[in-house]
């Protein structure tokens, strides 16, 4: 056969599920003109589903596995994943099954007439609550505005060639946004539209929390427009601030009296308010350039001999 692709799938506290699930992933993969290797990544599971892949490499060969030391996040997992990867394209998809794994046969058929990138984009997100479809239509909306990156309906389950591969792994920065970053990366691309399947077991591991911190992080790793905003909130403070101003010195001019201390405080409350979130803004683009000054890793591997036990 010839050509090897490598399946690169993130797991996080799915030992209920993860042995049934790999094996669902590579039955359906298929393999009629291409070899197939699959890189499970344990991202610091708190349960045993390291202990679980372990298993399901011991019964097939073509599973290999890694821990982290810790939970490091998916961000990481895809990279520790993509940096393992043998394949001359690497699929990246879900171990909880909502990646339908049907489609890697018709995204390889893509790949095998040249093109680098083959997506596949939701046309419908399952049972979905509103107003988690709220948050994500907000999130994609913003960073749109933001980024003029259109990710709408986008998700990690993406086929990549291994030129894209390469230049993935060679970015240098830490922080990172998988979608947003083979999205800007303009490779010639296909999408296969798919509609999220129930998912095959257990419950999702991302809080609300969780999610608008990893919303806030994409957003400002694509743009810088929130710290120009900071400029254009001052200037409205300011100019606020003076029509206050005037209007006081008219209402003193014709002798009416002053509620100087409803004036103050509603000046300090503006004014405050306008400085606190500017340096929360700066603060925040601050803190990502500390991370990255810092240089560690993106994410430690546990030695193999404890991913054998």
């Amino acid at each position: 056969m010839g050509h090897l692709i490598s399946l690169v799938v993130p797991v996080y506290n799915e030992e209920a599920i993860i042995l049934d699930n790999l094996a669902a992933i590579l039955s359906a993969a298929g393999d009629d003109w291409y070899e197939l290797e699959l890189i499970a990544v344990d991202d610091g599971s708190r349960d045993r589903s390291a202990m679980e892949i372990a298993k399901a490499a011991a019964m097939d060969a073509r599973i290999r596995f890694i821990s982290f030391t810790r939970n490091f996040g998916k961000e990481a997992a895809i990279h520790a994943g993509l940096a393992d990867a043998k394949g001359e394209a690497v699929i990246v998809l879900d171990g909880d099954l909502q990646h339908p794994p049907e489609l890697i046969p018709q995204m390889a058929e893509y790949w095998r007439k040249g093109l680098s990138v083959v997506e596949a984009v939701k046309i419908d997100r399952g049972n979905e609550t509103i107003r988690d479809g709220l948050f994500a239509h907000a999130f994609y909306a913003l960073f749109h505005r933001f980024a003029d990156l259109d990710l709408k309906g986008h998700s990690d389950f993406k086929l990549l060639d291994r030129v894209v591969v390469d230049t993935y792994l060679a970015f240098p920065e830490r922080q990172r946004f998988f979608r947003g970053l083979i999205s800007w990366a303009r490779y010639p691309s296909a999408q296969i539209p798919f509609s999220v399947p129930e998912r095959a077991g257990g419950t999702t591991q991302w809080s609300k929390l969780k999610l608008l911190r990893y919303a806030i992080n994409n957003i400002t790793s694509f743009s810088s427009l929130p710290l120009k905003l900071v400029s254009l909130l001052g200037m409205v403070t300011l100019a606020f601030g003076g029509v206050i101003g005037i209007l006081s010195l008219i209402r003193k001019f014709e002798g009416k009296a002053i509620d100087g201390f409803t004036t103050v405080n509603l000046l300090v409350i503006v004014i405050g308010g306008a400085i606190l979130i500017s340096l929360g803004i700066i603060g925040h683009y601050i803190a990502r350039l500390y991370d990255e000054v810092k240089g560690r890793p993106a994410y430690l591997i546990k030695p193999s001999k404890k991913n054998e036990t």
